[in-house]
């Protein structure tokens, strides 16, 4: 039994989440499930001092319920960091309360060992067992109609998600491809007001897979990352996918530097012309290794199978 308590704002509800309010409700509903001996495992970006007083707080909730685990998943975090050995410090202090200390990636794993954790696993939060596309958002039939080739991003109302920087590579493309079309989902991203960009806004999962499925290229122009769930959802559904050099990227990305629209729009007009990608072979599956530090040996949807 999983129960998720989001700290996030203006989330979209899910099953199994559960929204957290308030700081005094987070610490009461933290404190009753510690209590019954659920296990602890705090999802944060380790990028802020938020994140690192979260974090805190579930180490101090794993004393009652005998552990508690952390895994660090923003690309930002290794930067914030390294800016001050007062933060590796404090990054050490919190981290060796936890039982176990994940990265989603080598470069967030690297930075942990500057603070002097050495016993870190590497386990993207991403599983093939639940890439199932739901119904699609209004709208999409008739832009997937209407649009030769239909690229994709999901964007976030952050500089380092690189949204102007898609829109500059999207008008390039424009000029060569006038038939083409920008789909964006995500929070804030129904703001964006521009000519063959259509703007989904937040979408549940299942929808997003939906829309991403849809979609001929799916574009991560981040200007930072940990390992990106979208770009792996992107990949199982046999997408082609153009990304920045940052964070992790599984091999069949094609790479472009971060920050440079001209690169990103030649990256996207190359995609455009390639032959449909093959859905990317699942190798092992990171659930499973999550699931045996819980002590858990199989998930449901695998025993179902």
């Amino acid at each position: 039994m999983c129960e998720v308590l989001d700290i996030g704002k203006g989330q979209l509800p899910a099953l199994g989440v559960i929204p957290a309010g308030s700081t005094a409700r987070f610490a009461a509903l933290l404190t009753s499930y510690a209590a019954r001996r659920y296990r602890v495992h705090v999802h944060t970006s380790g990028a802020n001092p938020k994140s690192w007083m979260l974090a805190q707080a579930c180490a101090m909730a794993g004393r009652l319920s005998g552990g508690a685990f952390i895994t660090l998943h923003f690309g930002l975090g290794p930067a914030w960091l390294l800016e001050n050995p007062a933060r590796r410090a404090m990054a050490r202090a919190v981290l060796l309360q936890f039982a176990r200390v994940i990265a989603v990636s080598g470069p967030i794993r690297d930075v942990l060992g500057h603070c002097g954790i050495r016993e870190v696993d590497i386990i993207p939060a991403f599983s093939t067992e639940f890439i199932q596309p739901g119904t699609p958002p209004q709208g999409l039939a008739d832009l997937r109609a209407h649009s030769a080739p239909l690229y994709c991003a999901m964007m976030a109302p952050r500089p380092e998600y690189g949204q102007e920087i898609l829109l500059r590579a999207f008008a390039d493309v424009r000029i060569k491809l006038p038939g083409a079309a920008l789909a964006l989902y995500g929070p804030g991203s129904d703001s964006v007001h521009e000519d063959r960009v259509h703007a989904f806004g937040e979408l549940h999962r299942a929808q997003a897979l939906a829309l991403m499925a849809a979609c001929d290229v799916f574009v991560r122009p981040t200007l930072a990352d940990g390992d990106s769930v979208s770009v792996r959802e992107a990949l199982a559904l046999g997408r082609k996918v153009v990304a920045t050099s940052v964070g992790h990227r599984p091999a069949q990305v094609r790479l472009v530097p971060p920050g440079d629209a001209a690169a990103l729009a030649e990256a996207l007009l190359a995609s455009s012309a390639e032959v449909p990608a093959r859905p990317a072979e699942a190798g092992p599956d990171p659930l499973k290794q999550i699931l045996s530090f819980y002590g858990v040996t199989a998930c449901a949807a695998s025993a179902a199978s």
